[in-house]
């Protein structure tokens, strides 16, 4: 009886633990129970053996009840080691994947600051190119306009020496044969040759010989120009004179010099096309190359462009994986901790009832 009696007190401490499960305050009150009516027997013999009996069923009941509390704390053990592995793997492997996620995103903005950059540096070629294209384009229309304009220039020039040229040639030939005749032949002879010139002929003789002293008359000098004005205002009769001698001179001087000019004229034209067609070949070959440049950076510009957007859209999907795989972690930890917290509240609450268990039973 003495024995129950401590048993009893010992399962209603058990009981009034505030540590207790409510499975163990409902097992250790019954357990009061039974003692207390195995201690109330009527008598002494019956109260002894009676209460033999039920402390013997109480204490199997304890000691079976500890055994399940320690199976059940070596089963939660078990499964909170294999929840504490997943929150370690877990965790350990979302930590690595924002670590690679940061380094992704550190590589692609790298990226795309260095595509940025080559893009606003083409640009500025491409824009230069087009102003170099430009430009050639406008020096290879200037220098054909001012060679149309040496050409029409030159041709010009050409018909006025070569008409010139024909005309002192004219000339000088009228003379020469007025002054074979006059010098050469008797005066009988010289009025035949006027025959063949008179009327009509000997006015077209006068108009060549005019003609061509006009066009003398720009190019010789002061005193020249005077004997030239002198047989210019004299009556032409077909005579040959000293004066007529002094101007065939200057008409041959002249000859030699509109010549000498058609000549020099011709070389500069020549000089002037060489020029051009080698200046035309040289800005020819300097804009294909450059168009072949401004396609090559075109080309460039696209290709930075799709990777640019490419690189962009990488970028936000590794931001986005990378802000996901932070939240799930956060998440993670907060119920991993959480776990941990209320295992370790169970096991202390286990400890506290196979202690009072261990305590009843002996």
């Amino acid at each position: 009886p003495v024995l129950a009696l401590d048993r009893i007190g010992l399962l209603r401490a058990l009981v009034a633990s505030p540590a207790a499960s409510p499975a163990m305050k409902l097992f250790g009150a019954a357990c009061a129970a039974l003692l207390v009516g195995a201690a109330g027997a009527a008598s002494t013999v019956q109260r002894s053996a009676e209460a033999g009996r039920t402390i013997t069923q109480v204490v199997k009941l304890l000691q079976s009840m500890l055994d399940k509390s320690k199976a059940d704390g070596d089963t939660e053990r078990t499964l909170y080691a294999k929840y504490k592995c997943y929150c370690d793997t877990s965790s350990a492997d979302k930590k690595a994947e924002i670590e690679k996620l940061t380094e992704e995103i550190a590589l692609l903005e790298s990226k795309i600051d260095e595509l940025q950059s080559s893009t606003g540096g083409l640009s500025q070629e491409v824009a230069k190119l087009d102003k170099d294209i430009a430009a050639n384009k406008q020096a290879q229309e200037e220098a054909t306009a001012i060679r149309k304009r040496e050409n029409e220039d030159f041709l010009a020039l050409e018909k006025d020496l070569t008409d010139a040229i024909g005309q002192m040639k004219r000339a000088i030939k009228t003379l020469a044969e007025v002054g074979a005749d006059q010098t050469l032949a008797s005066a009988a002879d010289h009025k035949q040759y006027m025959a063949g010139h008179e009327g009509a002929a000997l006015v077209e003789v006068k108009n060549t010989l005019r003609q061509a002293l006009l066009a003398a008359n720009a190019f010789v000098s002061p005193k020249q120009a005077v004997v030239v004005d002198a047989f210019l205002q004299a009556p032409f009769t077909g005579t040959y004179t000293a004066q007529s001698g002094e101007v065939v001179g200057i008409l041959k001087n002249m000859l030699d010099t509109f010549e000498a000019n058609l000549a020099a004229a011709e070389k500069t034209e020549a000089d002037q096309l060489a020029a051009y067609d080698k200046y035309m070949e040289e800005l020819a070959k300097a804009l294909v190359e450059m168009q072949a440049a401004y396609q090559s950076k075109q080309s460039e510009l696209g290709g930075n462009d799709g990777d640019l957007a490419t690189k962009r859209g990488q970028l936000d999907v590794a931001v986005a994986a990378k802000a996901e795989a932070e939240d799930f972690l956060a998440r993670l930890l907060e119920m991993c901790a959480a776990k941990k917290k209320q295992y370790e509240e169970r096991v202390a609450l286990r400890t506290n009832e196979e202690t009072a268990l261990a305590e009843a039973i002996a």
